[in-house]
């Protein structure tokens, strides 16, 4: 098991930096839009429904449900759902934009990780990073990816779980003329 999970982190290796932010994205201000937003002063949440749309600078997100957990005026989690919720952001200024999708999204800022959480998908590069639960640690630059208890046809008789599935592109052959 210890080797398999050696193989897939070092097989995700181009996708370990997917979720790291361009320093200024930080810096910038966050918009959201939405259909209707609710607050609640007392549990520190706001829940935004409806079409809602998150930017801070190269920082995309998709949902048709976001919730914000404060404490005071800090940002501990945000949550995103949707059929399926999507993320996009640029790496760094010489990277493509990195892609994922999931039902749910969480982002908690404190314990600075990210979770995509049903039927996930994340891409960089033409590469491709999927699974039923993608968490990636951002302090600890670490990807780890699960399949799912659940066959894939829907039956607990079934052997044939969701696994996770990685696809790899390869790099082109600078040497080779046509």
């Amino acid at each position: 098991m210890y080797n398999k999970l050696a193989a897939l982190l070092l097989l995700t290796s181009a996708l370990v930096a997917t979720v790291e932010a361009l320093p200024e994205d930080w810096q910038q201000e966050m918009i959201i839009q939405s259909d209707r937003a609710e607050l609640d002063r007392k549990t520190g949440m706001v829940v935004y429904e409806g079409d809602v749309v998150l930017t801070q600078g190269t920082l995309k997100i998709e949902s048709e449900r976001l919730v914000l957990i404060l404490n005071g005026k800090i940002l501990e989690q945000a949550i995103a759902e949707g059929q399926p919720a999507r993320y996009q952001q640029q790496v760094s200024n010489n990277k493509p934009v990195t892609q994922a999708t999931a039902n749910r999204i969480d982002f908690y800022a404190t314990r600075k990780e990210i979770a995509f959480k049903g039927n996930a998908e994340l891409r960089q590069e033409n590469n491709l990073f999927s699974g039923e639960l993608i968490r990636y640690d951002i302090e600890q630059e670490t990807v780890t990816a699960s399949g799912s208890d659940t066959p894939a046809d829907g039956t607990a008789e079934s052997e044939d779980k969701q696994r996770i599935r990685v696809i790899i592109q390869p790099q082109p052959d600078t040497e080779a003329q046509p």
